[in-house]
């Protein structure tokens, strides 16, 4: 695929990891039985996804994707001006994304490029559980472990086991007494973790710590708009027939900045994600043909017609392709 390189490499450093940062009152029953601990446990994590957006914190926390390790400092605030939150790269190519309510900007000083872009609804840096989280019981069991301890906080750790062969597990550590994700592990098919976020250090605050956004201005940076144009849903041409379980279109997305230009079509369960990418044929650029995976990471290319089809996602190697083989084009009104 010909996608900006910056896009993806905000995506597979700040994004992809399933963060959830928010407050909640633990009160689930060690001696519940499984159907109320379920029942509990979903209340709890409807809990956390609704105010996600209320504490003040700075920390420090590593993240392992396939064989990279990246160290990362996090800052999140509320005040009368709204959300703000920013995430600073410690090792590896200085970077720094920084978003404010809708605005996000990530800042690459070695290549003195500043990029901008909304998201959608406010979408959190660190990406929350989603609001339907009932909709999650139809397609994971929900499962206890043993309680432990990270950055110093005693934990509630809990299994998100999937109940099909086309999602990831998750395994959650949350801190008791606020309900913050400290560590998130992501399991494979075979319960090997793929991919792993750990707080290393943790401080909440009564106040919102200084607003970062004093860094947006940086003479002699390249200034580039990463926002796309969003199709209406009946203008879409394409679509996936065959579908896992619960996974919905949730979001579709013109890259003109792309060349050629591309469809991204995004589909969703609540808490995995995959996209699936349409571009013509051009007769320049190399596609892939077949599968490709990468730690946690999977995609497939296709061709049909005269399109190239790639689907990615951190799901599945039977997920992607699936996905792909079944893209296909709308049947047109006559």
């Amino acid at each position: 695929m010909s996608e900006p390189s910056v896009t993806n490499q905000e995506n597979n450093t700040f994004f992809s990891v399933r963060y959830i940062f928010s407050p909640l009152f633990v009160t689930l029953m060690l001696a519940a039985s499984p159907a109320g601990f379920a029942a509990d446990l979903v209340d709890m994590l409807e809990r956390m996804s609704s105010v996600s957006q209320s504490r003040n914190y700075q920390g420090t926390f590593i993240l392992r994707k396939s064989d990279q390790l990246s160290t990362l400092r996090v800052h999140h605030g509320m005040d009368e001006r709204g959300v703000w939150e920013s995430l600073e790269a410690l090792s590896g190519e200085p970077r720094t994304v920084i978003r404010q309510n809708n605005q996000v900007v990530s800042i690459f000083p070695e290549k003195k490029l500043l990029t901008v872009r909304h998201a959608e609804n406010g979408s959190s840096l660190h990406q929350k559980l989603p609001e339907n989280i009932k909709q999650l019981n139809q397609y994971y069991f929900f499962k206890r472990l043993d309680d432990d301890r990270i950055a110093g906080y005693k934990t509630l750790v809990l299994d998100l086991e999937p109940k099909d062969p086309y999602r990831y597990g998750y395994r959650y550590w949350l801190e008791k007494d606020s309900g913050m994700l400290l560590r998130c592990d992501l399991l494979d098919t075979r319960g090997d973790v793929v991919e792993q976020m750990m707080f290393t250090e943790l401080e909440y605050l009564e106040q919102a710590p200084e607003m970062a956004f004093t860094e947006m201005s940086r003479p002699g940076f390249t200034v580039k708009n990463l926002d796309d144009e969003s199709p209406h849903a009946k203008d879409i041409a394409w679509e996936v027939t065959r579908l896992p379980d619960g996974f919905e279109l949730i979001q579709s997305h013109y890259r003109l900045s792309a060349s050629p230009p591309l469809l991204q079509l995004v589909y969703s369960d609540s808490l995995a994600s995959v996209s699936v990418f349409i571009e013509k044929m051009d007769g320049a650029a190399s596609h892939l043909e077949g599968p490709s995976a990468r730690g946690a990471l999977h995609a497939y290319g296709v061709q049909i017609g005269e399109y190239y089809i790639t689907v990615v996602g951190e799901v599945p190697a039977a997920t992607v392709k699936q996905m792909a083989e079944s893209t296909q084009q709308r049947q047109q009104d006559d």
